[in-house]
């Protein structure tokens, strides 16, 4: 890894090597003009070796002004050698700070703006000094970040397209059902005492699909909503599970299920919310139970670790389909795509999630023969309400 203020360290280099180089310009010209004059004035000398000063004095009138001009010229030629020498010194070490510093300053300015014109796939690439190498980490991490919003953002807005196309498919059947067959008896087409039972029966389970399809929809604007108080209490989840188990048994048992459970049988004192942790739970538990043919195997373990607890919801059943797998958490998402429709509101695995997630948790799903949800709550979950 670069240390740190070797951008620092390089501009003091620089400069310091640059003002060499200035002064070795400026002492060769010197030594050059002093060679220049010297031969001059060694040319004009009286061949008796008379000493340069006795010659100087003895130059008068048009002879001094000739040799001021030789003078003035070579000056001006030295100076001319000095500027040309000292031009070619600027230009490389221009050329050597703009490798290192302004063309990194130009990429991260055309990154920029590359940013603000919302191409965020954009990257720097480029070698500098620690300082401008972290702003180019820094900006690809941003860039990164941006990017992965920008997906997910696009991602939930096709979500909630599909929701409301979904959520009006699912709306709508069962009202042009009950609307149908009200019509049908006010007009007198459904007179045996049997079948208007049957239709009776029949409206009062799509009124209640109705009604359990709005009170999904609520719970999870609920859960979805930040303002929404999500209250932990501290109570024995061993007891909790127990108490789930128990409900099931019966359930399972008259569908011909298998129903196992493998629950601590000490108390377990752990923060969660209990309303909708038993919610998250029943509703996996109502899946297995409509998903899957008789004689399902489906067991429910309690575990405890390091961290916090773990859950495990399984059964031998049909799996999920691959197709689904992927966003089987997303709403109005159902496994009926390869099984038996039963009319399941598919809000049931989105609101698990949501609840674990609110614990401070997580839930996995896979699927291979079977499926196999595992939940984990950690001990700090009144820290993530």
């Amino acid at each position: 890894m670069k240390s740190k203020n070797r951008l620092q360290r390089m501009l003091i280099i620089t400069y310091s090597y640059f003002f060499i180089i200035i002064a070795l310009i400026a002492a060769f010209s010197l030594f050059l003009l002093n060679e220049q004059i010297l031969n001059y004035f060694a040319g004009i000398t009286h061949e008796n070796d008379t000493v340069l000063t006795e010659t100087v004095n003895s130059m008068e009138g048009q002879d001094i002004q000739n040799h001021e001009q030789d003078f003035y010229k070579m000056l001006l030629q030295t100076l001319l050698l000095f500027l040309s020498l000292l031009m070619i010194a600027v230009y490389i070490f221009g050329k050597w700070t703009a490798s290192r510093l302004t063309t990194p300053l130009r990429s991260i300015a055309d990154g920029i703006q590359d940013i603000a014109r919302g191409q965020y796939n954009k990257r720097l690439k480029f070698k500098a000094s620690y300082e401008l190498a972290q702003i180019q980490d820094d900006f690809n991490t941003m860039a990164e970040k941006l990017e992965r919003i920008k997906k997910e953002k696009q991602h939930l807005e096709e979500n909630k397209q599909r929701m409301l196309v979904d959520l009006s498919h699912d709306l709508k059947t069962p009202i042009t059902t009950i609307r149908g067959y009200v019509e049908a008896m006010e007009l007198g087409l459904i007179n045996e005492d049997d079948r208007r039972q049957r239709v009776l029966r029949l409206i009062s389970d799509k009124a209640e699909l109705l009604s359990i399809l709005i009170d999904d929809i609520f719970a999870l604007s609920k859960l979805d909503s930040p303002q929404y108080p999500f209250n932990f209490q501290i109570a024995d989840i061993a007891e909790f599970t127990r108490e789930i188990a128990a409900e099931y048994y019966e359930v399972f048992a008259e569908k011909n299920f298998i129903f196992q459970f493998d629950i601590p049988k000490g108390e377990i004192k752990f923060p969660f919310n209990y309303t909708w942790l038993y919610r998250a739970i029943s509703n996996i538990l109502s899946n297995a139970l409509k998903y899957n043919p008789p004689g399902t195997i489906v067991q429910l373990k309690l575990s405890t670790t390091i961290e916090g607890i773990e859950m495990y919801i399984q059964d031998d059943g049909v799996g999920i389909p691959p197709a689904i797998k992927d966003n089987i958490f997303d709403a109005f998402v159902r496994g009926d795509q390869s099984r038996k429709s039963d009319g399941g509101t598919g809000l049931g695995l989105a609101i698990a999630k949501q609840v674990i997630e609110k614990h401070g948790g997580t839930i996995t799903l896979t699927s291979n023969g079977g499926t196999n949800f595992n939940l984990f709550l950690p001990k700090n979950a009144l820290a993530f309400n």
